[in-house]
Parts: C-alpha cells; sequence; structure tokens
C-alpha cells in the first residue's frame, strides 16, 4: 500500500529500496508481516547483483523466502541490534537497507546508527501497515500501533491529535493534546491509517 504524499516537509518519503554494487556488504531487514510476494519477488530481483555480498535479516514469525541465500531469523527489530554489534567492525562500504511499516523501519533506523552506520549509508522503505508510533510532545511517551486521527496518550492519558509531522530523531508522528484549548472539545475520532 502506498502512502498518500503530504505537504508537510518532515514527512519521510521512501524511494525504492536499491544495492549500492560498489559498496560491500549489504544488509537488508526485511519485517516479514509487510512482505508480499510481488515485493519480495522485486527486492530479490533488486538485489541479486550483490547476492553474493548480501545478508538478509529476516523479523517477524513467518517463515523467510528459501531462495535468499544467507538469512538470518530475528524474533523482533530488538534482536538486530545484537546482530550488528557481532558484526563489528562495520566498514564504511557496507550499506543497511531496510523494508516495512515505518516504527519498523526507524528503529532499524535507530539500531543501525549505534552500531556506527551513517545516515548515508543507510535506506529505508515503508511497507505495510499505515499504522503510526506517536511521541507525545507532553510526556514525551510513546504510543504504538494508532490508526486513528485521535488517539489516548498510552504514558499520560492525554487525547493526543496525531499530526502529519515526523520526528526522525524519535522515529514517531507528534501528538498535541487534542483539546488544550478547548477542554472536552475534541474532533470524532476516525480511522485513517490502516
Amino acid at each position: 500500500m502506498q502512502l498518500k504524499p503530504s505537504e508537510v516537509t518532515s514527512r519521510p518519503v521512501y524511494p525504492p529500496l536499491a544495492p549500492q554494487p560498489e559498496a560491500g556488504r549489504h544488509w537488508l531487514v526485511l519485517d516479514a508481516s509487510g512482505m508480499t510476494a510481488d515485493l519480495l519477488a522485486a527486492l530479490h530481483t533488486a538485489f541479486a547483483p550483490v547476492a553474493t555480498r548480501l545478508q538478509v535479516c529476516w523479523v517477524g514469525a513467518s517463515a523467510p523466502p528459501a531462495d535468499w541465500g544467507t538469512v538470518t531469523v530475528l524474533a523482533d527489530v530488538a534482536a538486530l541490534g545484537p546482530v550488528l554489534a557481532q558484526a563489528q567492525p562495520l566498514a564504511v562500504n557496507e550499506r543497511l537497507c531496510a523494508q516495512g511499516t515505518e516504527p519498523f523501519v526507524w528503529r532499524v533506523a535507530a539500531l543501525a546508527a549505534q552500531a556506527g552506520l551513517a545516515p548515508a549509508q543507510v535506506q529505508l522503505a515503508h511497507a505495510g501497515s499505515q499504522r503510526r508510533r506517536v511521541w507525545c510532545t507532553h510526556c514525551h511517551g510513546f504510543t504504538d500501533g494508532v490508526s486513528t486521527n485521535v488517539v489516548a496518550c498510552a504514558g499520560c492519558g492525554r487525547h493526543l491529535l496525531v499530526r502529519d509531522h515526523f520526528s526522525r530523531r524519535h522515529g514517531a508522528f507528534m501528538g498535541v493534546m487534542v483539546d488544550a484549548e478547548q477542554p472536552g472539545v475534541r474532533p470524532a475520532v476516525q480511522e485513517v491509517f490502516p
């Protein structure tokens, strides 16, 4: 499912993943929940030129594709951190590409940065659900899996308007108290991020 373009400049734009043939090892981190047969076929074709230098990390409960060569199966995205740590030191010519939901790819980006990869070494692409991770501008807590325009903050309980403004630092969309100026006056809750 393709996200509709936003006029908000902080909103990430995700070009299709593409290997860099001149680079060394490529890490391809895939969120199993967002992978379709067509997407997997396109990724397999795109990364074929670097197949001998490709390390696939399949994150999720479903079985990984059988024809990808070296595949590491991870229970969740947090398990990627130790995998990258064991590969230290990561070389300047290594690349990491991640495909999945926005919360997934931004968590991968944070783990890649912790492992020493520069932003230029990391590519992110969206696939799967449009549900959002929301960062509360009031308590600084996170609410995950948000599919509506208004959500109760998991941290402080305030009703937050889910903005289209995205924080790369937090890997989340900003949520602001929806009725701060007129307590109790809230817009109708609508399902907008399937």
